[in-house]
């Protein structure tokens, strides 16, 4: 997948910015403030349909507008999407079309633009609590196969149900009542175990391919950091996991919540023989997490056979100045990479176009014919 065209409207701070990348890497390079981040934000949001960031799309309309815009014009395998445009308001859904046709299912879009993205918020994923890199593990999952959405949220409705009937137990127990409905109970825990069991599965797969290249592409920057990753639940089948919850609702019932399955699952990242959040500094979590991107870049080009565009915002911060020229040497061949630096890179392969921010802004023209920046 080549992105060859981006524009954005009244999107975070760009008014109308017009980037013609015309599917080259490219170093997009611009100050602190200037809205590099906000740049690979809508990149990433004509792949997975929403903000990486986590933001709602009244956050993502410029000050003083009522509607934002993204469009990408693109170019990949025969039958890959030519334009994908992203429109959200203040008020109002968020809508999606793909090449002139409305997308009324996110999985419809999922999978269809690879893009593997790594920005400054992404450090504390793999580096802070488990429900981050739980979430990383699942939006790669949601590219990969887009049926994994639907198992996804067919799980969480599930969980959300017998929470409540848990949290309703400790209530009345609590105020001398019964205790949790079993028949209803049973039936949740049957959704739960069926599609906790598959959850579970293709995370482990994914994090044993991811294992295996991270390790592969950490000798390639430095054969000391021995780096890993793995899945912490185990794989089990669904009667197993179904006669665990039901052992488990004694207890569940005293906390008021599901204590198993995977959505309490640990990921485990690993450098140099310890935890990635067992005191690693920044620029080694910064590098690990570059690296697991990297990584599922590979993962991607090789099951959908397409490659997926790599965005990189400004990853030469905190990293060790040796180590940028090797980490941009490791993008999968045939990707196109687009970085982002306040300056140009300590070391920056040649086929990389330096374009800055700054060009990428549309003139507005005024009504007396001048132009405006």
């Amino acid at each position: 997948m080549r992105l060859l065209r981006l524009e954005l409207q009244n999107f975070r701070n760009h008014r109308d910015c017009c980037a013609d990348l015309e599917g080259r890497p490219t170093l997009l390079l611009g100050a602190n403030g200037s809205g590099k981040t906000n740049w690979i934000e809508a990149a990433a949001l004509v792949s997975i349909g929403r903000s990486f960031r986590g933001a709602k799309d009244r956050d993502l309309v410029r000050r003083g507008a009522d509607a934002y815009e993204v469009r990408a014009t693109l170019s990949g395998r025969a039958g890959a999407p030519r334009a994908v445009t992203v429109r959200g308001s203040l008020r109002g859904p968020r809508e999606v079309s793909v090449d002139g046709a409305p997308v009324s299912r996110l999985a419809d879009l999922l999978g269809r633009v690879p893009t593997v993205q790594f920005s400054v918020e992404d450090v504390a994923v793999l580096n802070g609590d488990p429900a981050g890199r739980r979430r990383f593990l699942d939006v790669a999952l949601c590219q990969l196969e887009p049926a994994y959405v639907g198992a996804l949220r067919e799980y969480m409705a599930a969980l959300k149900q017998r929470n409540r009937l848990l949290a309703e137990s400790l209530k009345r127990n609590g105020n001398g009542g019964g205790g949790v409905d079993e028949t209803e109970c049973a039936a949740w825990e049957e959704i739960l175990a069926r599609t906790g069991v598959e959850i579970d599965r293709r995370r482990a797969m994914l994090c044993d391919d991811l294992d295996r290249r991270i390790a592969g592409l950490g000798d390639q920057v430095d054969p000391d950091l021995a780096l890993g990753l793995a899945y912490g639940e185990a794989v089990e089948s669904p009667e197993r996991r179904a006669e665990r919850l039901e052992a488990a609702r004694p207890r569940d019932g005293r906390w008021g919540w599901t204590s198993i399955g995977p959505h309490r699952a640990r990921v485990d990242c690993r450098i140099q023989g310890r935890a990635l959040n067992d005191g690693a500094s920044r620029g080694y979590a910064r590098l690990y997490s570059i690296l697991v991107r990297l990584a599922l870049a590979g993962v991607l080009d090789e099951r959908l056979g397409e490659p997926p565009v790599v965005l990189l915002d400004d990853p030469e911060s905190e990293l060790d100045p040796r180590w940028i020229g090797r980490l941009l040497a490791l993008v999968p061949e045939g990707s196109q990479a687009i970085v982002t630096a306040c300056r140009p890179l300590t070391t920056s392969p040649d086929r990389f176009h330096v374009m800055p921010i700054e060009s990428c802004e549309v003139a507005e023209v005024v009504a007396a014919g001048g132009t405006t920046t």
